[in-house]
């Protein structure tokens, strides 16, 4: 889109960002680059048709009308952490391909061909990885028509980062299209930023970085798929009031999704580190995260500053303490390496949807 084509278009990209990071200390030179790329991306897309009433962190509309206060306690129909964890007993295994995967990559003697039989009996997964390697993110030289080459092209850590993105999109429940694309594109560009972190800090093996990305919202995808009408109203609460999405969950719910997702990658046995990556990625002091816990923090945050958010949690929040300082990161690294999280998210995106801006 050709945003100087529009009058007050950048007027506009203004006050959306300063919405967007309004609840950040912008003195830390990384999040001046984020914004820049935040706004750039603004630029380009354009104002969204669909209306909405923004409010402020202090929990006033924009007209400057006061937030009516919310009760604190949970709903009394709410189910218990226990009680909806049982309603998904498919959620609590990984699917089956990505176990199956995940032990060949991290084996001694597993080969590209191993990795290809797993993949070519899913009709699905076989697609996804051949539109992945044929697209402009990868640029063959000629096309990349089996499975088997797609693997010797794009190494086998990859070829799993891939696979857990196509099949997380599977675990999703249909009824809503567009809250499921939603929550694909933030899990993706929350891994593809993690990973990137991971290849250029080092500390976490970039593969099992971009996995954690993918998986850590996953509590989000039990509510939308469970209680639709519940997440619904969450999300509600949480954009009326500028509260972070799991404290309005912990308002109507008594738990949040870093409960649900702990509880259900503990079930998947990826790790105790990618289970703790879900468990704190909201939380307030990084100092003694694991470094794949701070990627995938960080991930997140990269993610809702470039527009890619969870319904309802569309302000960036404080990054969490000695978070950014522990990257060790120049400001022009870091912001070359957010522009290569937004082209590959995009390029992703293309290849799966046929569409990366909308």
């Amino acid at each position: 889109m050709d945003h100087t084509a529009r009058p007050g278009a950048a007027a506009w990209a203004d006050a959306e960002l300063a919405r967007r990071f309004a609840q950040v200390d912008m003195s830390h030179p990384l999040l001046a680059e984020l914004a820049g790329w935040a706004r750039t991306r603004l630029l380009r897309d354009g104002q969204p048709d669909t209306g909405r009433t923004a409010r402020n962190p202090s929990g006033t509309s924009a007209d400057g009308a006061t937030a009516t206060a919310r009760p604190a306690a949970p709903r009394t129909d709410a189910p218990s952490l226990a009680a909806l964890l049982a309603r998904r007993p498919a959620l609590t295994t990984p699917p089956e391909v990505v176990q199956r995967l995940s032990a060949l990559v991290t084996s001694d003697d597993a080969t590209p061909d191993d990795v290809a039989r797993v993949i070519q009996h899913d009709t699905y997964l076989t697609a996804a990885v051949l539109r992945i390697a044929n697209s402009p993110l990868h640029a063959p030289l000629v096309p990349v028509e089996t499975v088997q080459r797609a693997v010797m092209m794009l190494g086998m850590r990859q070829i799993l980062s891939l696979v857990t993105a196509a099949s997380l999109m599977r675990l999703m429940t249909p009824r809503d299209v567009s809250a499921r694309r939603t929550f694909w594109r933030h899990a993706a560009c929350a891994a593809t930023a993690a990973r990137a972190l991971a290849v250029a800090c080092g500390g976490a093996d970039p593969g099992r970085a971009f996995v954690a990305g993918m998986l850590h919202d996953i509590g989000h995808l039990l509510l939308m798929g469970n209680l639709p009408d519940l997440a619904t109203q969450i999300s509600r609460r949480a954009r009326q009031e500028a509260m972070p999405i799991q404290a309005a969950e912990r308002q109507l719910l008594g738990y949040d999704h870093c409960d649900i997702g702990r509880r259900l990658l503990d079930a998947w046995r990826l790790g105790d580190a990618v289970a703790e990556a879900a468990a704190t990625h909201h939380g307030p002091d990084a100092r003694d995260w694991s470094d794949l816990g701070l990627y995938v923090h960080l991930g997140d945050g990269i993610a809702v500053a470039l527009g890619y958010h969870m319904p309802g949690d569309d302000l960036l929040r404080q990054p969490a303490r000695g978070a950014l300082d522990r990257l060790k990161l120049a400001p022009a690294a870091f912001s070359s390496l957010v522009g290569h999280v937004l082209a590959d998210t995009e390029a992703m995106e293309q290849a799966l949807f046929g569409d990366a801006t909308t």
